[in-house]
Order: structure tokens, then C-alpha cells, then sequence
């Protein structure tokens, strides 16, 4: 994130600047979308949530404190906890059958199987689409923790910052999370849930 020039800050604070708002949302923008588009599997929903992100930032930013974090790690939690929120309204969390996978996702899957860590190499769009669902089927903190352990490669010490949990805490959710990943996994297996 290129650095933010503190009076810009200021101007928008004070009411100086109209253009100061559109230069701050143009240098977050790339983190927050960034944030946004490897936490949420639904495209289509991107936009909705950087609105609502951004209109927690500019609420927020008055009491900002650049002594308590800096700001891209403020901004970045700001955008998790968004994400978090949205997981959390959502009312159920889907489980996939064998015969809800497209043809690539269901090698991916044999693939992935074959492998030490399946969550380690997730290139190609079908190895994501089939990741983000089975992310889908856990609860949002689970799912956040895995997120930002997995795909990003925070640190135990990096997720309790970011989340407000505890180190030991944050290894304990990552844990069970990893275990019900493997739950999710072991339902997909070709021939157990294959009814169409």
C-alpha cells in the first residue's frame, strides 16, 4: 500500500479537502480489495462488500489512532471483520456432494488427495473454486483463521493481532478448523455422496 500523506488524513478530517477523501480511497483501495477478493469466493458480492468497507473507514477514521497500529494493519482488520460479519449473516453453510463438483474440481479433488498438504498448492481456477467451497462449509471465524494462515501466510502471532484472539487460541481454532476441513474433504469422496 503506497503510504498515505497525513494531511490528507487532516484535510479530510477537517473538511479542507473534498479531494483528499478520493486520494485515501485510492490508496486503500488495493489492500482492501486485495483482502476482499482472497477471503470471499462470491464475485459478485466484491463491490457490496468494499462499499461497506470503505464507509467503516471513513466512519472509523476519526478516531483513528496511528499510535495503537498502523494503517494498513487497521484497515486490514477493518476488511476481515467485514468479511467475518457478512460469513456470520449468512444462515447456512452448504455441504458439498461428489456430484455438485465440475469435472475439473472432482480431479483437483483426486489430485489434492494424492498430496502432503492439499491447501498448499492452489493455482489453478478450479483448485480455488474447490477450495473456496469447502472454506464455505466451516463457520467464519474457522474459515478466517485457515484464510489468513493458508492463503496469506500470517503468523499465529500476525492472525491474533489481526483478530483479537489469543495466540493459543488462534493454533487451538486453526487445529479444529483444519480437522473439520478434513471432515468436509472425506464427505466428498467419489461414491459416498454421488446421488444426483
Amino acid at each position: 500500500m503506497p503510504p498515505l500523506p497525513a494531511d490528507d488524513i487532516k484535510a479530510w478530517l477537517s473538511g479542507r479537502d473534498e479531494g483528499a477523501a478520493k486520494r485515501l480511497m485510492e490508496a486503500l483501495h488495493p489492500r482492501v480489495s486485495g483482502i476482499i477478493r482472497r477471503h470471499w469466493s462470491r464475485a459478485e458480492e466484491w463491490e457490496d462488500l468494499e462499499q461497506e468497507v470503505f464507509l467503516r473507514i471513513f466512519g472509523a477514521l476519526p478516531r483513528y489512532r496511528q499510535d495503537v497500529a498502523p494503517l494498513e494493519h487497521w484497515v486490514s482488520r477493518i476488511t476481515l471483520n467485514v468479511c467475518r460479519k457478512r460469513w456470520r449473516s449468512q444462515s447456512r453453510r452448504p455441504e458439498w456432494r461428489w456430484s455438485d463438483l465440475g469435472e475439473g474440481e472432482q480431479q483437483v479433488y483426486l489430485d489434492a488427495r494424492q498430496a502432503d498438504e492439499p491447501l498448499k498448492e492452489v493455482e489453478s481456477r478450479e483448485a480455488r473454486s474447490l477450495m473456496y467451497k469447502l472454506l464455505d462449509s466451516l463457520n467464519a471465524d474457522d474459515r478466517l483463521i485457515l484464510s489468513l494462515f493458508h492463503l496469506e501466510e500470517k503468523s499465529f502471532e500476525e492472525i491474533a493481532s489481526l483478530t483479537g484472539l489469543s495466540q493459543v487460541a488462534v493454533r487451538v481454532r486453526a487445529f479444529r478448523a483444519r480437522k473439520k476441513l478434513h471432515e468436509a474433504l472425506r464427505k466428498l469422496e467419489p461414491g459416498e455422496n454421488s446421488a444426483t
